[in-house]
């Protein structure tokens, strides 16, 4: 019988070891997850913390019965691998029983990404957590509804950080932002950063910013925080300064790693050794705009990545071919997303790029609760090849970036932006949609008309 193992339960193992076993029904597929948890959205993490998911069954895609009864497959709860051996074609495991060993003819490795150090030193404690996974949601609730915390702090810029504010600062907490940049993460533009931060400020959250932080620690029932210099006293800290693939197990097994350290695999999720694969958020993929290896941790990306792995170790031929690193969340009121290269990414590889901004309505003018949708793009001088968008705006409004993805996947200019026949109606739009403006406001900046 073939064997084929799984490590890790969450969006890439769970995807990887349900495509093999719908395709081979008859084959031994088993999962060995080192925690209580399969299959739940991380990103609803910051929802839950706030109250707007009430229970944490909401965040679970798949139960541990649905996974052994419906899908069939071995599930092997606190059982953590502590190596691989890829020429014995075997792994050692940490159970609760004791150590023991598990073969395979096929192996996936879907360790995911962990939160990132970042020459920051904390330990987690009551006080002091992360935001990654379901075990801090849990504490963090709890904490806050048992405790009554007054003030708290999020350490961080990205997008974790981001949502996380808005939770905390609508639990009723007075609450602080401590990132050691003027903006926020370099994945969004200066102009989207200071919308953030200016609804960030109007909505009551207190931005500390340029403060590089070195240590949180909980001492004397306070999450202290110390930066250069100064330290700060809070009731409650969240460390949110990004996450690194956790790549470490497959490293010391002689898997090769490429960028930030993340597993290199090929467009089938094949490591350097055929019969092992990887996936998920502790593996590196293709930028889809520059061609250039890249890491980006990302639910559908894992989900697909998971996906295409299983389907060819059950004998099909799908390849991922990487990702544009399209994202969207919110601050409150106001939505923000983005897709493809920021300027800076774009002149690194060599690109003759230009950025220009456009402002515009998100309905017609006299249609109520529409409001003002400001969209940044980064465009090839030379060609007028769009490559990369970024929106910031009403929340129902900047679900228009997937319509920017979809011109960066089809590598199409602003001409051909510009001539998008686009949906009108006055609830939804105006009669120039902001994208096909922006396409025509982008024709100048290139040398179109």
């Amino acid at each position: 019988m073939t064997r084929v193992l799984i490590i890790g339960g969450n969006a890439a193992g769970m995807s990887a070891a349900s495509q093999v076993k719908r395709q081979q029904p008859d084959w031994e597929v088993t999962v060995l997850e080192k925690s209580s948890f399969i299959s739940y959205g991380a990103c609803g993490i910051p929802y839950y913390v706030q109250g707007l998911v009430h229970n944490l069954e909401d965040l679970i895609t798949i139960t541990p019965e649905e996974a052994v009864k419906k899908r069939k497959l071995n599930l092997k709860l606190h059982h953590e691998v502590t190596a691989i051996d890829p020429h014995k074609n075997q792994v050692i495991v940490k159970t609760p029983g004791g150590q023991q060993t598990e073969p395979f003819d096929y192996l996936v490795i879907s360790t995911g990404a962990r939160p990132l150090q970042g020459g920051l030193e904390y330990t987690i404690s009551k006080r002091v957590s992360t935001a990654n996974s379901l075990d801090d949601a849990i504490n963090l609730r709890r904490f806050i509804d048992s405790e009554k915390p007054h003030s708290c702090a999020v350490i961080g810029g990205g997008y974790i950080a981001v949502e996380m504010l808005e939770a905390l600062r609508e639990r009723g907490l007075e609450t602080q932002m401590i990132h050691r940049r003027e903006d926020l993460a370099r994945t969004f533009e200066k102009e989207i950063s200071t919308l953030a931060k200016e609804e960030m400020a109007a909505k009551g959250i207190i931005l500390n910013l340029n403060r590089p932080v070195s240590k949180v620690a909980e001492e004397d029932n306070q999450a202290i925080v110390y930066t250069d210099g100064d330290e700060f006293r809070f009731d409650l800290a969240i460390v949110a300064i990004g996450v690194e693939p956790n790549s470490s197990l497959a490293a010391e097994s002689g898997i090769e790693t490429g960028v930030k350290r993340a597993i290199k695999v090929n467009s089938h999720m094949q490591t350097n050794f055929p019969h092992i694969y990887a996936a998920g958020d502790c593996v590196e993929t293709r930028n889809l705009v520059n061609g250039e290896k890249t890491y980006v941790a990302l639910a559908l990306k894992a989900n697909k990545e998971g996906f295409v792995a299983g389907a060819n170790i059950a004998g099909s031929d799908e390849i991922f071919p990487g990702v544009l690193g399209t994202a969207i969340t919110k601050i409150f009121d106001l939505g923000l997303a983005r897709t493809g290269l920021t300027l800076a990414e774009a002149e690194k590889v060599g690109f003759t790029a230009v950025k220009y901004t456009i402002k515009a309505r998100s309905k017609a003018h006299y249609y109520p609760t529409g409001g003002t949708l400001t969209a940044v793009l980064i465009a090839d001088k030379k060609t007028g090849r769009l490559l990369g968008a970024q929106l910031a705006g009403p929340a129902d409004s900047v679900k228009r970036i997937d319509v920017y993805a979809t011109a960066l996947t089809a590598k199409m200019t602003l001409d051909q932006l510009f001539q998008l026949d686009l949906s009108y109606a006055p609830p939804f739009s105006p009669v120039y949609d902001p994208v096909v403006l922006s396409g025509r406001v982008g024709r100048k900046k290139v040398g179109g008309n």
